[in-house]
């Protein structure tokens, strides 16, 4: 276990193996535990695998963050510590940080490989996605926030064939998720620089020049993932795009082979 000290609190990450360093950023609602046994199977591949919590989840101690900027520059003092360039897979909301980051400061990132981000979600909202939006609100203003935040991960785990990946989870790992809900329900407040708004424009993106490869689950049901990669590549064509076979949103947790294999493409298509 390491520790990052930045302005205001102390973010604490997990290692495992030795090489070039792969730093992991979880999404809402997640922790560094949430990435379950990727540590050590992605370590197997031939990387030092850093998997931190983010400033408000976990053991990183803070008030709930609403301002992704602030995720940013945390990622960015992580990468200076744990040894850049490294690559980073951001899943989730965590790959909207990622992006970011790679616009920003690109000298830090060998490459980018992110699992289904938000980025500019909130134009191209599908129903799903406002109806769900919708349906927490409602029960975070009735005072049900683990209600809220359990409506949260059930639609954004959803699999086509209708189940989702967090009502399969052991009981212990939902109660992870469900008490970083303060996190989620902030988030998703509709900060300008939240995770689904465009504090990263179109033409930031199109700019990047480190190595993105983009995943998608095969088994995601909500299309809205879809629309968003689909923005992305058009205004971003040097984007790489792959699919992870048999994954939902919460990749490694619904196929976790398929998911270092797919990852470990990706990270070793950076030079």
């Amino acid at each position: 276990m390491g520790r990052v000290l930045v302005p205001g609190a102390e973010l604490v990450y997990d290692e495992q193996g030795a090489g070039e360093p792969l730093v992991l950023v979880h999404g809402t609602g997640g922790q560094a535990s949430s990435w379950g046994g990727a540590l050590g199977d992605l370590a197997a591949g031939g990387y030092r695998v850093i998997a931190y919590d983010r400033r408000g989840y976990g053991r990183s101690v803070h008030p709930p963050v609403r301002d992704y900027r602030m995720h940013v520059a945390d990622l960015a003092a992580v990468l200076e510590q744990v040894g850049a360039p490294a690559h980073v897979l951001g899943w989730s909301s965590g790959g909207t940080t990622a992006l970011a980051l790679a616009s920003e400061r690109p000298e830090l990132c060998r490459g980018v490989v992110v699992l289904e981000p938000p980025w500019h979600g909130l134009r191209y909202a599908t129903g799903d996605f406002l109806g769900t939006w919708a349906r927490l609100k409602l029960a975070q203003l009735r005072g049900h926030p683990r209600e809220a935040a359990a409506i949260f991960f059930r639609w954004v785990s959803g699999l086509r064939d209708g189940r989702n990946g967090f009502d399969a989870l052991p009981r212990a790992e939902r109660d992870v998720l469900l008490a970083n809900g303060r996190a989620v329900l902030a988030e998703l407040d509709g900060h300008p620089f939240g995770p689904v708004m465009e504090h990263m424009s179109t033409t930031k993106l199109a700019a990047v020049r480190v190595p993105i490869t983009w995943l998608l689950g095969t088994e995601t049901r909500s299309e809205w993932f879809r629309r968003l990669h689909a923005r992305a590549v058009q205004v971003a064509p040097n984007i790489r795009s792959d699919r992870i076979a048999g994954a939902g949103h919460f990749g490694y947790l619904d196929a976790p082979k398929e998911f270092t294999a797919t990852v470990l493409r990706a990270v070793a298509h950076a030079p």
